[in-house]
């Protein structure tokens, strides 16, 4: 049984509160801006990065002890304080109001943890031991990091322009499945993405399309 619901949450211009200034909130809060929310950092002390962040309108700093009102039009909410009363208190005020609340090395008392993240965006692997081994998540990690190239994210990015067209000139799912497994695989295609020759990349995607479609009409004849 799943400890926990993988989840990809889209968070792109919703508020969400942070409640800690410190350098362990620093990455949570660099977490949820590449993520494209709009951050709310309650803290009493805050680091330079932070108040770097205030002054270029990155986030709104929120000075003082920690308001439970200031939940009421967040999406979710991640207690970052070196305070454990703080951090219960904020995931309580979380729970009543059915709000997602991430609790630093807590957890236990959190409703959703962040995972360690290979960013290849738009592909993006996420790996967690629910809190239970965070060395062997980190070894895996760095393995993973080491064999998957860069320019995936951009292999990725380029199959999903190409969705539609592959829909409407693939009328059955097997046939679709093989062209993008050939997409996928393709070295020469790699290749032409990776050094941005736009003319190699689409005569790479004719001849993939069009040798897709002469192996499933061979395969149904």
């Amino acid at each position: 049984m799943l400890d926990y619901l993988p989840m990809f949450c889209q968070i792109r211009d919703k508020t969400c509160l942070l409640v800690g200034g410190g350098r362990v909130a620093e990455r949570k809060a660099r977490l949820l801006l590449d993520a494209g929310a709009h951050l709310l950092v309650n803290a009493r002390e805050f680091t330079p990065q932070f108040k770097l962040w205030g002054e270029t309108d990155q986030v709104t700093l929120i000075h003082g002890e920690f308001e439970p009102y200031w939940l009421e039009h967040c999406w979710l909410v991640i207690a970052a304080t070196n305070d454990a009363v703080v951090n219960g208190y904020v995931s309580d005020c979380a729970t009543v109001r059915r709000i997602f609340c991430n609790v630093v090395d807590e957890p236990r008392q959190a409703s959703f943890i962040t995972p360690s993240v290979i960013d290849r965006s738009p592909l993006v692997i996420a790996i967690s031991s629910g809190g239970n081994a965070p060395v062997l998540v980190r070894l895996w990690r760095e393995k993973l990091e080491r064999l998957l190239p860069m320019h995936l994210g951009r292999l990725a990015a380029y199959g999903g322009t190409l969705r539609q067209r592959v829909k409407r000139h693939f009328h059955h799912l097997a046939a679709r499945r093989h062209f993008w497994e050939r997409f996928f695989t393709n070295e020469r295609l790699m290749q032409s993405l990776v050094s941005q020759d736009r003319q190699q990349v689409d005569r790479v995607i004719e001849t993939l399309f069009s040798e897709s479609t002469q192996t499933n009409t061979d395969k149904t004849n």
